[in-house]
């Protein structure tokens, strides 16, 4: 019985290797780089604040405001609610959710090609995508919306690859309803899944929206608070700050781009004609020093484009399947068609990339794209860990730890000892352009509409209702910042933007302290 036992396992772990082994990469990882991953100062931490205030009982688009769609937010709060409110809650479902979307990638992917391509392509999303060290990564994101709605729309996809229609909707109305951008797959779904079940099909479409916004309307949410909600959305979205941010990370495309394009088409092209022209270990190895100098982030936003020419040109000899897939990864990425850059937003959308492809480029090449895609994970690899390693400052509460470059750690450090010593867990803590991490490590509530003041959310809202708010709501400090915001045009607040509301504050506040060496924070205190 124990040597048909090991033989049984023996016989599974050779079949599954490659599966075995990623999810072993994936989960040492999470080990090694604990705490590692996120950003202390942009965005991570409004992924724990708001959850944190929902589980108060604080309520979205009605007393706290979001642009994201509530799925994400609602479920991490149920989370705390279960397990408290601590950083390991959060750090473990993004594990969890990253592990389930590499298996969904390798299970999709090894419809079209085999196993160890399939691994190729999941060690590359593992090295550009889990191992980032800026916001943009899977462990602690910028918005667990967009990571678990890659979770669901992959899972929607498999489903419908699979002809099983009732959970692809299931799937891609849960997608939906933790991003909204995802909503562009409904069409395909429709002419792939026909009218078969329909009756199903459309309950596993609605059932997820009720699920996710029914508790908001049993909170009093109205459609009122939807509707502005909404327009706040589509006025952030016409702002110029906005534009400009979308413009310096290659969000939108412009025509000085083209030239990127080229240059980084070539910068694989290249390598891949010689490679398979004069395929010898020898080569390789000079490859290798080739990438790890050639590999810049923008080294995939070719992909789109490419793949939406060959999808043209090789349409009637594709089977249903792979049309479908290609057809969904294009509907997918439509955000960032021109834009698959690895410093941003497009680190979730690696896999729309990478899987068509491998699908539709011609099958002699295949193997040489192997190579080449297996080199730059590792490169990337190598590159992220140097930047995961350089975060050696620890922050730590009750709430859980995080690591950060000395350059924000000592400070932040000291301003959430400052905070804590000097202030009541009733007070309201503002920190300005943002650093929600001192109010979730301190416990201390910060404003629910405007926790953080970067150039964009002051163009949307204009400094008169905000400096209006703060003189209803009265928060006993305000703390700002030398964080340098010029992502979004402006660099310093209440330098070269904020002036009002930084008048308002030296009218109404009395300075306290400067904190910090290299990040300042200035602490004004409510006269």
């Amino acid at each position: 019985l124990y040597l048909l036992s090991f033989v049984k396992i023996n016989y599974v772990m050779k079949k599954n290797w490659q599966i075995i082994l990623f999810n072993l990469v994936l989960f040492i990882i999470f080990v090694l780089g604990y705490g590692k991953f996120g950003d202390i100062i942009v965005d991570s931490f409004r992924e724990a604040y708001i959850p944190w205030q929902t589980a108060q009982g604080n309520v979205l688009y009605k007393n706290i405001f979001t642009i994201y769609a509530p799925f994400s937010y609602l479920f991490n709060a149920l989370l705390f609610l279960i397990f408290g409110v601590n950083l390991n809650v959060l750090y473990i479902a993004g594990f969890f959710t990253t592990a389930g979307i590499l298996n969904l990638v390798f299970k999709i992917s090894n419809m079209f090609m085999n196993k160890t391509y399939s691994l190729s392509i999941v060690l590359f999303i593992i090295s550009a995508s889990v191992l980032s060290p800026n916001v943009f990564n899977m462990f602690f994101p910028y918005s667990y919306g967009v990571l678990y709605g890659v979770l669901f729309i992959l899972a929607s996809i498999y489903f419908a690859l699979n002809k099983k229609y009732p959970a692809a909707y299931l799937m891609y109305s849960f997608a939906v309803c933790s991003k909204y951008e995802f909503i562009m797959l409904l069409p395909l779904l429709i002419y792939a899944g026909g009218r078969k079940d329909f009756l199903k099909n459309v309950t596993a479409l609605i059932l997820p929206f009720v699920i996710t916004y029914l508790p908001l309307v049993i909170q009093g949410v109205g459609i009122e608070n939807i509707v502005t909600s909404f327009k706040l959305i589509l006025t952030m979205a016409s702002t110029k700050t906005l534009y400009w941010f979308y413009s310096i990370s290659g969000l939108i495309f412009r025509w000085e781009l083209i030239p990127i394009y080229v240059m980084n088409f070539l910068k694989v092209l290249i390598p891949l004609l010689f490679l398979y022209y004069f395929r010898s270990i020898f080569l390789i190895i000079i490859l290798f020093v080739y990438f790890y100098f050639a590999v810049s982030p923008e080294i995939l936003i070719y992909a789109f484009p490419l793949i939406l020419i060959l999808f043209v040109i090789q349409f009637k000899k594709l089977s249903l399947k792979k049309k479908f897939l290609v057809s969904a990864a294009l509907l997918v990425s439509a955000k960032l068609f021109f834009a698959l850059t690895l410093l941003s937003y497009g680190v979730f959308f690696v896999p729309f990339a990478l899987v068509p492809l491998f699908i539709l480029i011609p099958a002699r090449f295949r193997k040489t794209l192997f190579i080449i895609t297996i080199i730059c994970a590792i490169v990337l690899g190598i590159k992220n860990t140097q930047s995961l390693l350089n975060k050696n400052v620890k922050i730590q509460s009750a709430r859980g730890c995080v690591y950060t470059v000395p350059y924000y750690g000592n400070s932040i450090n000291e301003l959430i000892s400052y905070v804590e010593k000097n202030s009541s867990k009733d007070d309201q803590i503002l920190v300005f352009p943002e650093c929600l991490a001192v109010n979730f490590f301190s416990e201390r509530k910060s404003d629910n509409k405007f926790y953080s003041l970067i150039p964009l959310y002051i163009e949307t809202f204009g400094e008169d209702i905000i400096t209006g708010r703060f003189g209803r709501t009265k928060p006993e400090y305000i703390i700002i910042s030398n964080y340098e915001t010029s992502n979004y045009y402006y660099s310093y607040f209440g330098q070269d933007y904020a002036g009002k509301i930084f008048n308002y504050i030296l009218n109404n506040y009395e300075l306290k302290t400067k904190i910090g060496k290299d990040l300042i924070f200035i602490v004004y205190k409510r006269n």
